[in-house]
């Protein structure tokens, strides 16, 4: 709904008219802090979301600034018709008459809500008189296209990238220059603002084209919207279409139009979409395609919404259709082709009474050629889906029609089951919402969307719709109502035969409830208790309580099987577990039970052959007792060679007991986390010089090697380790000491399956030398230093030469030693001899000692 009303103290200025501006953001931030407050404390504020601010405009009474904001709720069934009547006598109150509004001041006569206004006055019968009286018409919204030609830009690929930084900045300074036009033009008081849609290459890209679109109020009082007069006021404001600020116009490129809607007929709000897929076998996948803000992926979105949205103009629901978005492209057959995934949308209207899908299915099949050819692409003829529904074996009908003639095959007979689609949605309050959740090519989403799988496929597995499950998938992530809240969006399908009477997603929500803790608990994160929704379907707070059930502990022994691993965290034993649990599920599924069954979880297996401990849980009705829970087992165990669980599994005795009705279904465990997701990454190479520049990442140079990197190490996604590769990431790049190479740092993740023991470092670095050929070239453009490759500090190369200086210093040591204990016995070997030699000379030698002291004499020559 939309709210509108003026500010008399806050003056009108031309940076308002700029949503890029520091006013603008500064006043909507502001303004929308001012307008939750007053939602939140009203009678819609269980569904309210919020309000977002569209445009600022002068005002025609005053000098203040007309406001006109956009506010959006959930049409939940928990809460009655949004009654904009209601709204604006809250929003009058909650105003002090709608004259303040925080800090800024109110003219008391410019509330709308959703363009209806009511007078203001004492007497509180005037209220329901305002109320009757009849209201000014709504006021629209017009749009008209510009489109003009740049003779002094240059037209580059970056241009055609929504998402470059070029892009951003061309359309940034041509929104900042077309604006004051508009604003001083004839229509001026009514404009809104200009949004730049596209630029294209004129001649040979030396010129470049620039589409927009801009919207203004369509006013019953406002004079109507002339292009005529609009072209020539731009056209004198430019100097007769030359000069658009410091750009040059080609004079005869200015184009001033109404836009018109796509079909030529109103189809009103958009009441329902369905799903459109095919597989186009002359278009090979390319990771570009998986990514939606590449350059090819946007340009093959818009040729399959060109083709595909005649075809379906010209169908039955054409007079509703409204247009198609392709969601996805993905891999088929190994990616030699593409699959093309769509959301259709139709409104209501009284041209067609139903959507048919098996109708539309035999009319795009028709207008393709029997589904083999869409314009220049050549389709898989098995591969149209209209919301699941497809019929494989037509061919086949036919063909044995004519070998067994005046035998009709029944077309329900015929087909194999199909698929249908159903989509589940809720909201996680522990996972903060990041930009990165917004790219489907981002490790973030990738992972994430993995662990999303594994938990769902745990429920629906589980489920009454086990059997017919064939999967689901994570289509996208959602701000959600507060900062640190992620919604999840996901399509799930499931197999339409004749072991499934219909599909009752009131049952699927009542089991997925029961299965979450009350829609409290998803592994280990936590749901927003309001926020499931089973095919667009959810219960009213009231009902969303699981009935009062009961539970029954149930005991048996498998003797045929050993307990292959104690530890309940090992593989072998989960997998024993969701064998018997799957098992007892079934058994209790296709009894006379089975509409009051809820599920059954192992709580415990324990040696002694297998032991098992599990509980179950029934909506408590007169039929459920022990008695029945114990005489169903029996029955459904009971053959001629003794009680068997399946086909699998030999009992042997048995017990069922109740539980307390405190006691709720067990819940699952988390996946097991691995030790590590990051891994870091780094190595030199040889034939890229170092330059400063590489350390600038903003420069061309930082940019082209570090995507080139990133593209040679997506090598890992044909290795071993595909499954759990999410991607690689180049963090810097830095100069190697006495050499001109250059050293580059990254970081690798993978995210395994939970069951999976822990990778390791060692793992990682063994792929990646297999992958580089022992660590001497990344792909054909880079050479890589022989031995420079690290994985998280780990490299045998390195730790060798490590063991190798360890030997030596121990080596050293040794010899030192040996050295000195020579040295010390060499030394007592000199001591020795002296003395030695001192003692034996003493013999030649007389002394004799007189009264004039000690003299030798001579000795005898004898």
């Amino acid at each position: 709904f939309t709210v509108n009303f003026t500010i008399t103290n806050l003056q009108y200025s031309s940076s308002l008219s700029n949503p890029y501006s520091a006013k603008f953001n500064a006043t909507a931030r502001v303004l929308i802090v001012l307008l939750n407050q007053l939602f939140k404390k009203s009678s819609i504020h269980y569904v309210y979301t919020g309000c977002k601010m569209m445009a600022f405009r002068p005002a025609q009474k005053t000098e203040g600034t007309g406001v006109d904001a956009m506010c959006t709720y959930k049409t939940d069934s928990a809460v009655s018709q949004f009654d904009r009547v209601t709204v604006y006598h809250e929003v009058s109150n909650k105003t002090n008459g709608i004259t303040n509004l925080g800090i800024y001041s109110l003219d008391q006569e410019s509330l709308y809500i959703s363009g209806k206004y009511f007078f203001s006055c004492c007497n509180k019968s005037c209220a329901f008189l305002a109320a009757a009286s009849p209201a000014p018409p709504l006021a629209r919204e017009g749009h008209f296209t510009v489109n003009f030609t740049v003779t002094n830009l240059l037209y580059t690929s970056a241009l055609g990238n929504p998402n470059s930084k070029k892009f951003i900045a061309a359309k940034k300074t041509l929104t900042y220059l077309v604006d004051p036009l508009l604003h001083k033009s004839s229509i001026g008081p009514a404009y809104i603002g200009c949004k730049i849609m596209a630029f294209r290459s004129k001649k040979n890209k030396d010129d470049t084209g620039v589409d927009a679109i801009c919207s203004y109020r369509d006013e019953p009082s406002d004079p109507k919207f002339n292009r005529v007069i609009v072209y020539h006021e731009l056209s004198n404001m430019t100097n007769g279409i030359t000069k658009l600020g410091h750009y040059s116009l080609n004079s005869q490129s200015l184009y001033i139009d109404v836009a018109k809607p796509k079909t030529t007929q109103n189809p009103g709000q958009i009441i329902g979409q369905f799903t459109l897929n095919f597989t186009i076998i002359n278009l090979r996948f390319t990771k570009d395609l998986r990514t939606p803000s590449s350059a090819k992926f946007s340009s093959t979105e818009k040729i399959m919404r060109h083709y595909i949205d005649p075809l379906l103009q010209k169908s039955s629901i054409g007079p509703c259709f409204t247009g198609c978005k392709v969601i996805g492209f993905r891999s088929v057959r190994n990616r030699d082709n593409t699959g093309v995934d769509t959301i259709c949308s139709y409104g209501n209207c009284s041209q067609v009474a139903k959507f048919d899908q098996a109708k539309v299915y035999q009319e795009l099949r028709n207008m393709t050629n029997g589904i083999t050819k869409l314009g220049i692409y050549n389709l898989d003829n098995k591969s149209l889906y209209i919301n699941g529904y497809t019929e494989p074996l037509e061919r086949s009908r036919k063909c044995f029609a004519k070998l067994i003639p005046g035998k009709a095959l029944s077309k329900t007979t015929a087909l194999r089951p199909t698929s249908r689609l159903f989509t589940l949605n809720f909201t996680l309050t522990n996972l903060r919402y990041t930009a990165d959740l917004d790219a489907p090519s981002s490790p973030k989403f990738t992972s994430t969307v993995k662990v999303m799988n594994y938990y769902i496929d745990r429920l629906f597995k589980s489920s009454s719709i086990s059997s017919v499950y064939t999967g689901c998938k994570v289509m996208r992530f959602r701000s959600g109502r507060h900062r640190d809240d992620t919604g999840i969006d996901s399509i799930c399908s499931y197999n339409n035969n004749a072991s499934l009477a219909t599909f009752d997603r009131e049952k699927v929500y009542h089991e997925l409830s029961t299965m979450t803790n009350g829609i409290t608990k998803l592994g280990h994160y936590s749901l927003e208790k309001n926020s499931l929704y089973v095919n667009a379907m959810a219960r009213k707070p009231i009902l969303i309580e699981a009935p009062a059930k009961s539970g029954y502990s149930l005991s048996f022994r498998i003797v045929n099987e050993n307990l292959p691993n104690s530890d309940s965290q090992s593989p072998e034993y989960k997998a024993t577990v969701e064998s018997i649990s799957n098992k007892v599920n079934q058994l209790y599924r296709q009894s006379n039970l089975q509409d009051q069954f809820l599920n059954c979880s192992i709580t415990r297996l324990r040696a002694g052959s297998i032991v098992v401990d599990c509980k179950c849980f029934f909506q408590s009705a007169p039929n459920i007792n022990r008695a029945a829970v114990e005489r169903v087992f029996q029955d459904s165990t009971s053959n001629a060679t003794g009680l068997w669980l399946g086909s699998s599994y030999q009992l042997q005795g048995f017990s069922v007991d109740g539980l307390e009705l405190a006691i709720e279904p067990a819940t699952y465990e988390a996946p097991l986390k691995t030790k590590k997701e990051n891994f870091r990454l780094s190595f030199r190479i040889s034939n890229l010089p170092y330059s400063p520049e590489l350390q600038d990442s903003r420069s061309q140079m930082y940019q082209v090697n570090k995507e080139k990197i990133e593209k040679e190490l997506d090598v890992l996604r044909t290795s071993s380790l595909k499954d759990y590769f999410a991607g690689c990431t180049v963090e810097s790049f830095g100069p190697v000491s006495g050499k001109t190479y250059t050293s580059v740092a990254s970081i690798c993740k993978l995210t395994p399956d939970p069951f999976s023991r822990a990778l390791q470092e060692q793992d990682l670095y063994e792929e990646l030398k297999h992958l580089t050929h022992g660590f001497t070239e990344l792909g054909p453009s880079y050479e890589l230093e022989e031995r420079s490759m690290v994985v998280e500090g780990y490299s045998p190369v390195k730790t060798d030469e490590q063991s190798e200086r360890s030997e030596l210093q121990f080596w050293a040591i040794i010899l030192i030693c040996v050295s000195i204990l020579l040295g010390f016995i060499l030394l007592l070997l000199l001591c020795f001899l002296i003395v030695f030699c001192v003692r034996r000379k003493s013999h030649l030698y007389q002394v004799q000692q007189g009264m004039y002291g000690v003299h030798f004499p001579h000795l005898s020559t004898r």
